[in-house]
């Protein structure tokens, strides 16, 4: 069987998967366990379409009877998870080719499996973010403009909340087709620091497409 699990559907199972031990450790009514535990598994196959016999097998939570079996249940599905492509320096030079003295990142990727590939320039005081969408790389350099915000803090990606220094707003400068605003924009929102914890939380891949649209003014 090949892989077919995104990292990012491979965190949401991990987190209905948290949900379900809560419910076996604080419910003792086995028909809401019952009920919930077949409610999460709605959950988890909705996550994919046309799902063979034996990938069904594999998703299915008949054999998860009590908490110390999730897991186990999770350590065989992480055999079947898999992240963006490998990426060399070259692409990574071609797509911020803008970009002066830039500091490639660290591409030891042989076993990691990212959503997306982010890490931060302190010299320029960047954050820069690859993403492969459609067959295709794309990116965006954001500049940072804030991170000592002592208020709670949503990651625009991962949807979590964090303080202090974990996340920071940041600013990518947009490609546009409007003449008015010069050929470019700018935008903001805000951002984990730490992409590699961001990369194991993060659930779902539309607000980091939609942004990436807007900063390539990429029109689907």
């Amino acid at each position: 069987m090949k892989v077919f699990i995104k990292k990012h559907q491979y965190n949401y199972i991990k987190r209905c998967l948290n949900d379900l031990s809560n419910t076996y450790k604080t419910c003792s009514d086995s028909n809401v366990i019952d009920a919930f535990k077949a409610y999460t598994q709605d959950k988890i196959f909705n996550l994919f379409a046309n799902l063979t016999e034996e990938e069904k097998e594999l998703l299915s939570l008949n054999k998860i009877t009590e908490p110390s079996h999730i897991n186990n249940y999770l350590s065989n599905l992480d055999e079947y998870v898999y992240g963006m492509p490998v990426i060399t320096n070259a692409q990574i030079s071609k797509l911020f080719k803008k970009e002066k003295k830039l500091k490639l990142p660290d591409l030891n990727q042989e076993n990691s499996k990212n959503v997306y590939l982010g890490w931060i320039d302190k010299s320029t005081n960047k954050l820069f973010v690859a993403y492969n969408m459609g067959e295709k790389l794309i990116g965006m350099a954001c500049r940072i403009t804030s991170t000592d915000s002592k208020k709670a803090n949503i990651c625009s990606l991962c949807n979590c909340i964090h303080v202090e220094n974990e996340v920071a707003f940041v600013s990518p400068i947009c490609k546009t087709s409007n003449a008015s605003e010069g050929g470019y924009k700018s935008i903001g929102f805000t951002v984990c620091l730490d992409s590699v914890k961001c990369n194991e939380r993060i659930e779902s891949v539309e607000k980091l497409e939609d942004i990436l649209k807007e900063v390539n003014n990429i029109k689907l």
